[in-house]
């Protein structure tokens, strides 16, 4: 019964990693002991919409997942596939930005290997309050939607399925789509957008306390990025529509080319931070040794990014391989079925 394994298939994504066999084996055996059971009640096996339609009563695979897991009393079982999926896509956002900032804060700053020992004990020491508050902000937010839904404004309520839409069982090893993971990269995504948006009015949301310390410190973002900073800017919002374009139904089957071309501007982004020759400038005054610092770091960052694109390009390449030779095998599938 291909429709059974390919609704067992979605409802393995959302399913915790610990004991996750065991709760597909006995999903399993409860789904075939009920279409077992009608097919002796009507005496004959039952048509594929009979199956869809004992699937599709059982409930959407996500939240079919959900009643596995432990209970959540703030977060409904509607919303906490979205809010688990949005931090666990950000968080490590939030764990390269900080780390970004506190090592060129490091290089800039200190003068000598126990002055850097310091801080980079004190940016260990902070980082815990950061993720808590981080964990704080998003799990508050997704109550507070939570508690005023009805009230506020409308429930939110699940899209209408089909078991028949379902990733086919050739996509069991490759990536598969999820409605949840797609709403919370699209969240994340417009998330990022108002952040890049709110830094230049409000730098601590980039630097945190660290942004006391810019005062004192030699250097100074160079004039370039009022430009760079803007086509960046442009380039994450014209990713937004696109990732909600995933979310209708009617595309689905061009999911792998809108994917596609989120890729792409992500690997624009990149080059965008290619060109930018010097990241920092030094501000009048600085010492012969800062300044050789300053260029040490300039140099560094200039070849991380050249490396991120990259690797960037050839997952691009990659992608797009993957996608015309999935294209190709449909065609040949529905010529053979035509023929």
């Amino acid at each position: 019964m291909e429709l059974l394994e390919r609704y067992l298939q979605a409802v393995e994504e959302h399913l915790p990693r610990r004991g996750r066999k065991d709760m597909l084996a006995e999903l399993r055996s409860n789904l075939e002991s009920e279409i077992e059971s009608q097919e002796e009640e009507i005496g004959r096996d039952l048509t594929e919409t009979e199956v869809a339609a004992i699937l599709e009563a059982h409930g959407m695979p996500v939240m079919v997942a959900s009643r596995y897991g432990s209970q959540h009393f703030l977060i409904g079982p509607t919303l906490f596939p979205v809010y688990w999926y949005t931090l666990k896509r950000s968080f490590p956002l939030v764990v390269l930005a900080y780390a970004v900032v506190q090592v060129v804060g490091m290089l800039l700053a200190s003068q000598n290997a126990g002055d850097m020992g310091h801080r980079l004990g004190a940016a260990l020491g902070h980082f815990p309050g950061v993720a808590l508050t981080f964990w704080g902000v998003m799990t508050l937010g997704f109550a507070a939607f939570e508690y005023g839904q009805g009230s506020l404004f409308p429930k939110m309520t699940l899209p209408k399925w089909s078991v028949r839409n379902l990733p086919s069982l050739e996509a069991a090893e490759g990536k598969r789509y999820s409605c949840a993971n797609s709403v919370a990269d699209l969240i994340v995504s417009v998330l990022l957008v108002v952040w890049l948006l709110a830094i230049p009015d409000h730098p601590y949301l980039l630097l945190g306390p660290g942004v006391k310390l810019l005062h004192g410190m030699p250097f100074a973002l160079t004039p370039e990025w009022h430009v760079f900073y803007w086509q960046i800017v442009g380039l994450m919002i014209a990713m937004v529509p696109l990732k909600a374009l995933t979310l209708l139904p009617s595309l689905r089957h061009a999911r792998g080319w809108i994917r596609l071309a989120v890729s792409a501007l992500g690997v624009m982004i990149l080059v965008v931070m290619v060109q930018v020759r010097s990241l920092f400038v030094a501000v009048p005054g600085t010492s012969l040794t800062n300044l050789s610092s300053l260029e040490g770091v300039n140099a560094g960052i200039a070849f991380g990014f050249k490396i991120a694109l990259a690797f960037a390009v050839v997952k691009f390449g990659w992608d797009l391989w993957k996608e015309i030779s999935a294209r190709q095998h449909r065609q040949r599938a529905h010529f053979a079925a035509v023929l």
